[in-house]
């Protein structure tokens, strides 16, 4: 005779099972999800040639190149196709063969009256930059075209994965007849097949467009050797404009190496008057409104070796147009920072486009958020108005005026220690200055290509802020049909540059010291405007700043 389990014993047996069954539900369900990870991770691989072949070959942007709009679109014909409309086309064999690019060139953007002409002065003059340094200029474009040619892939690969997950569901799609499994051998052969045919037909040669190949030889070096076109009228124009290009190019880099040369032996000359920082002291390189001028990028190239700053500050208007030809003036004006910090707010006259070649110049741009830069908070963000390139109209990146951006700093900055805040215009900084104990040490903005001040806001602890509006540091003065400022061209106002000195142990300003290039090359090094003085800080105040209350000695004027 058999006994029957005790309830309590049943039940333990029943919590057993269920654990059981959960377990492997559950290691069921990890297999499942590893197995669907793993299959998704294949399938990406393998799609992943055809998605970059797809991207590569389709990506496309809206440029400037000079005044001019361009469409840049990539291809697979093996060549650079120029289309300039009525005048007709010009080909260049590409360089990255079976990799071509079609550019289309469109209208001058917003310039009026006589500036508008294919081959104006003011044209020729836009064009003269990317002449001078055609490397730079074509890599600016690459950079961006290489950026959509990613996410032309990442799109072609979801499109892929989504496709093969479409497949995979046929089962449930279709009626059983129709679903066959296809064995793996023969899946491996089918894709290999693909795969070669689809890369033979994009690296096949591919034959020359029909029509009139008119050979023209511009002397512009190799990277212009084998340039045909289909019109003679365009080859006149091309021989025409590029011949006043070149001229126009030489005469300015004879001007700009003389200019160099001249401020250069200044600069040497006046080596013991140059800013320099006293014991305790640490001092800082700003300027405003560079507008590419390599000129004065070489002279302060020269200025931070001879005084050694720092860190670099710009606030903004770093570029003419903030297009991607402009790279050339990004790359060098970042480089000679040096291995020091160079840190910028950008204004109205760049673009996204600049921010994003500052940052891979290892600029450090600021977007709102205070950042580290040498041991000092920096606040700063983005000009919310952005100029149309080649045009006085300006349009909003956002939905923000500067009041309400020179507000929002000030708000991020309350309850911070913030060291230095840059800005682009004025309208900003009139709002930080303007705000009870302004809640930085140190204020930057440019904008008018005048300079103003420094001016200093004094807190109620006896403390001080120091507010500076920042002359051109290109020497850039408003264009008449005249007159204009290029990246190639000497200055035509003062170009001025600005030394800060900021005790180390309270974090104030304590002077402000200009360094100016003048248009006939003279070097004026003014003297140091002291900003405030460290041994009237109240002693509460001291203590508060550096946990002292001694007073320090007199900083010493130069």
């Amino acid at each position: 005779m058999s006994t029957a389990p005790s309830p309590s014993r049943r039940s333990l047996l029943a919590v057993f099972a269920r654990r059981a069954e959960l377990r492997q539900t559950r290691r069921a369900v990890a297999t499942s999800v590893l197995r669907s990870l793993g299959q998704a991770i294949v399938v990406a691989v393998l799609a992943l040639p055809f998605a970059a072949l797809w991207g590569v070959g389709h990506a496309q942007i809206d440029d400037y190149l000079g005044p001019h709009q361009v469409k840049f679109a990539s291809n697979y014909r093996g060549e650079v196709q120029i289309d300039l409309g009525p005048l007709g086309n010009a080909y260049l064999p590409s360089p990255r063969a079976p990799l071509g690019l079609t550019i289309t060139v469109g209208g001058v953007g917003a310039v009026a009256g006589r500036e508008a002409s294919m081959f104006s002065e003011a044209t020729l003059a836009a064009y003269a930059g990317i002449v001078a340094e055609p490397e730079e200029a074509v890599a600016g474009v690459v950079e961006r075209l290489a950026d959509d040619a990613v996410g032309e892939t990442l799109k072609a690969e979801l499109v892929l994965l989504a496709g093969f997950a479409l497949w995979l569901t046929r089962r449930k799609l279709l009626a059983p007849w129709l679903v066959r499994a296809v064995p793996l051998r023969r899946a491996a052969v089918a894709y290999l097949a693909v795969l070669a045919a689809v890369f033979g037909t994009v690296l096949a040669p591919q034959r020359q467009a029909e029509g009139i190949r008119v050979p023209v030889s511009l002397n512009l070096g190799r990277t212009f050797s084998g340039l045909t076109v289909d019109s003679l009228l365009l080859a006149d124009g091309l021989d025409r404009g590029v011949s006043g290009i070149r001229l126009l190019t030489k005469r300015q880099q004879k001007a700009v190496a003389s200019y160099v040369a001249t401020a250069g032996d200044q600069l040497s000359q006046q080596a013991a008057r140059l800013p320099q920082a006293a014991p305790g002291e640490t001092m800082l390189l700003g300027f405003s409104d560079l507008h590419c001028s390599q000129t004065v990028t070489e002279l302060m190239r020269q200025l931070v070796l001879l005084t050694e700053p720092a860190q670099v500050l710009s606030s903004g208007d770093d570029t003419v147009n903030g297009t991607a030809a402009e790279r050339f003036c990004i790359t060098r004006e970042v480089a000679m920072a040096g291995d020091r910090p160079f840190v910028v707010a950008t204004g109205n006259h760049d673009s996204d486009v600049t921010e994003s070649q500052l940052r891979n110049a290892r600029a450090l741009v600021l977007d709102g958020s205070p950042i580290e830069s040498a041991g000092l908070t920096v606040l700063g963000d983005d000009d919310p108005e952005h100029n149309l390139p080649f045009s006085v109209q300006r349009d909003l990146d956002r939905p923000e005026s500067e009041e309400q951006l020179g507000q929002r700093l000030v708000d991020v900055a309350r309850g911070k220690q913030v060291d230095l805040m840059l800005v682009h215009q004025p309208a900003a900084s009139a709002v930080v200055m303007g705000a009870p104990d302004p809640p930085a040490r140190l204020v930057l903005w440019g904008h008018y290509h005048s300079e103003s001040g420094p001016a200093v806001v004094q807190h109620s602890d006896g403390s001080w802020t120091v507010g500076m509006q920042q002359g051109t540091s290109g020497g850039v003065r408003q264009p008449t049909i005249a007159s204009f400022s290029t990246p190639f061209s000497p200055p035509l106002i003062s170009a001025d540059v600005y030394f800060y000195f900021r005790d180390d142990a309270t974090g104030l300003i304590t002077g402000v010291q200009p360094v100016r290039f003048l248009p006939d090359a003279e070097v004026v090094i003014e003297r140091r405007i002291r900003t405030g003085d460290l041994t009237k800080l109240p002693p509460s105040t001291r203590l508060k700043l550096t946990g002292s209350s001694t007073a320090p000695s007199p900083t010493p004027q130069r």
